[in-house]
């Protein structure tokens, strides 16, 4: 009875008032909601910005630190006398190989340059058989160092029917002393891929000491940049701010270090981690393997400076196009 009364007792100007009372009760209230959404949403994405921020300067400082760990070891480094002596052992071992294959040679044709030596000393009616006497000596020995002294007298324009005797006889000898006293020519020893390890591992096993801090120091530092959750696109800069105070050397012997010795794998390990098929191209990407072939150089090191060059360009490459 009283709905029916108060239903007679507001006009239409009195309801249409009350429903816009309620409407706008409505709309204030979703107003309300809307605002305290829109608040959250604001505080949410300041607060996400704030978080970010601090997970970059927290990735900031604890990278610093260990750059600034690693520049206090740095100079402990003796990246030119490691590169020398990796030089140095290569050419040794090529020696040796040169000088046993030499050698055998020599075994194989001793008795030949015997029986020569005996028909030239013949042929020449012993004129020369006390240089022949110690040539001999010398080929027992395993060398032709005398040969030349025969030469010298057999040059003499006054007996050049001895010089026809020699170039009969003693050619042979003659040729071998030239192949032995030139290295540049003849046998060349080509280094294995074993040889290569076996030189980088007692390098690194001899520098042991002033190379270790540095090499875990900076395996550290890299671990650190490629264990945090960047984005490979901000991991490439930071890689690309420890590789900025690296010498060229130390570049070479890092290297070295990662691509042929056992304990350095990890730090290869490091350097093959991809995202999205990307890595941080650590020793260069593969507009820098192009451009060699434009005649620009490698950019961390040059090319010539690559020991086992062959080797070495293509253990790059696997590293660089991710075989």
């Amino acid at each position: 009875m009283d709905i029916l009364f108060l239903e007679k007792a507001l006009t239409n100007s009195d309801w249409l008032g009350f429903k816009g009372n309620i409407l706008s009760g409505i709309i204030g209230l979703i107003g309300a909601i809307l605002g305290v959404l829109g608040a959250y949403l604001v505080m949410k994405k300041q607060l996400k910005a704030e978080n970010e921020q601090y997970r970059k300067d927290r990735i900031d400082n604890t990278f610093f630190n260990l750059l600034g760990l690693f520049q206090n070891i740095k100079v402990e480094l003796e990246a030119e006398r490691i590169i020398a002596f990796i030089k140095r052992d290569k050419d040794r071992l090529r020696s040796k190989k040169r000088k046993e294959y030499m050698d055998d040679k020599f075994s194989e044709q001793k008795e030949q340059f015997i029986q020569s030596l005996i028909r030239f000393n013949e042929e020449t009616n012993s004129f020369y058989s006390q240089q022949c006497k110690y040539l001999l000596e010398d080929i027992q020995k395993g060398k032709l160092s005398y040969l030349k002294n025969i030469y010298q007298e057999v040059a003499n324009p006054y007996n050049p029917n001895y010089l026809g005797l020699y170039n009969k006889y003693m050619k042979s000898m003659d040729d071998f002393q030239k192949e032995l006293e030139d290295t540049k020519s003849g046998f060349q020893y080509e280094i294995t891929a074993s040889d290569i390890k076996d030189i980088i591992k007692n390098n690194f096993v001899f520098f042991e000491g002033t190379s270790g801090n540095y090499l875990r120091a900076l395996y550290r530092c890299l671990k650190y940049i490629m264990d945090s959750d960047l984005k490979m696109k901000d991991k490439k800069f930071y890689s690309g701010v420890l590789r900025g105070i690296l010498s060229s050397k130390e570049m070479l012997v890092v290297f070295y270090n990662c691509m042929y010795f056992e304990k350095g794998e990890k730090f290869k390990e490091l350097l093959e981690k991809e995202e999205d098929g990307k890595r941080i191209d650590f020793f260069g990407d593969k507009n820098d393997l192009e451009n060699l072939s434009e005649g620009y150089d490698l950019p961390f090191f040059s090319e010539k400076d690559l020991i086992f060059s062959e080797t070495d360009m293509q253990k790059l490459e696997e590293l660089i196009k991710g075989n």
